[in-house]
């Protein structure tokens, strides 16, 4: 009797075991730091596909809000976009809008308000209803994210690259941190100097040619991205197109063969030629997985969740 109790104690507590080993492998995510994050995509594999979140969990919190960003870290979520303001007295938060109206409690310009002034708000959520949530300083965003499994694209930072520098130095999170911007990289080296050498770049390419920053010749979107391999090696393209031939495409076969990652956003029709989320909501294939077989490493959506359960149904984001 002894033997038989032996016997089934050693079964269960093996089986308990199991059960716990599979809860753990359930629950252990790809990305476990955000220096990973950052190896993928320099070298992005097919078996996978990043997930942007635009300004954040915005549904289910304030835009830009510290909040917003939290619950893209618990939806696994790996980036989340978020926008850099500058106050009167110069101090750097997170908000999109040039004015307050939309997004809190104040009015007028960002500009026309020292930091102390606006902390006093409140800023609303996407129904435009009052929370008890407050504008965060880009110090207090980058301290909140500082070593967790998420990295931000800090968009509109560019206006304000020396400043921005000196807070993710600071907080420890150059690495955490995607700049972007649209000019060739000459016009970047000249503007920006050594700073183009020390953060995480990603151009942005567009259909249009590059001509109002170089009014005497014309630059293609492909001779614009192979511009940035001359001494320079980019984390990303951005790529926007809005038509299915655009020659934007050309660029995204020549990154796709050179192994870098592309980039597209679901957010707006002419962002994707038309293969944004709300139609992507009823027929995903059709719409994220055509993004996806055109060559996307990355989607940026305004649906995080129901982008991450598709991508997990087809084996893309285990």
């Amino acid at each position: 009797m002894k033997k038989l109790i032996l016997i089934f104690s050693i079964i269960f507590i093996s089986t308990c075991q199991n059960i716990k080993q599979v809860k753990i492998e359930e629950k252990a995510a790809r990305f476990q730091t955000p220096l990973e994050m950052i190896e993928w995509i320099k070298a992005p594999t097919k078996d996978y596909v990043m997930t942007v979140a635009h300004r954040g969990d915005w549904r289910n919190a304030p835009e830009n809000s510290i909040k917003a960003v939290s619950n893209c870290v618990d939806l696994g979520v790996e980036i989340v976009e978020i926008d850099v303001r500058m106050t009167k007295d110069s101090a750097l938060i997170v908000m999109h809008d040039l004015t307050l109206e939309r997004t809190s409690t104040g009015k007028g310009k960002i500009a026309d308000w020292p930091l102390d002034s606006l902390l006093t708000l409140k800023l609303k959520n996407g129904a435009g209803m009052k929370t008890g949530h407050k504008i965060p300083t880009l110090k207090e965003m980058m301290i909140f994210v500082k070593d967790k499994p998420i990295l931000l694209n800090l968009d509109k930072a560019w206006n304000y690259l020396p400043q921005t520098y000196e807070i993710l130095k600071e907080t420890g999170t150059v690495q955490q941190s995607i700049f972007k911007g649209n000019e060739p990289l000459p016009k970047m080296r000249e503007k920006w100097g050594s700073y183009m050498d020390s953060i995480l770049y990603m151009p942005m390419v567009w259909p249009e040619t590059y001509s109002i920053y170089n009014r005497d010749s014309i630059i293609t979107p492909i001779e614009y991205t192979k511009g940035f391999f001359e001494n320079f090696h980019p984390l990303a393209f951005e790529v926007i197109f809005d038509k299915e031939d655009s020659p934007v495409l050309e660029a995204v076969n020549y990154l796709n063969r050179k192994g870098t990652a592309v980039w597209i956003n679901t957010l707006w029709p002419e962002l994707c030629a038309g293969h944004h989320d709300e139609v992507a909501i009823e027929n995903p294939d059709a719409h994220w997985g055509l993004l996806i077989s055109k060559g996307a490493n990355i989607l940026q959506t305004d649906r995080p969740q129901l982008l991450i359960k598709y991508l997990k149904g087809k084996k893309l984001h285990q």
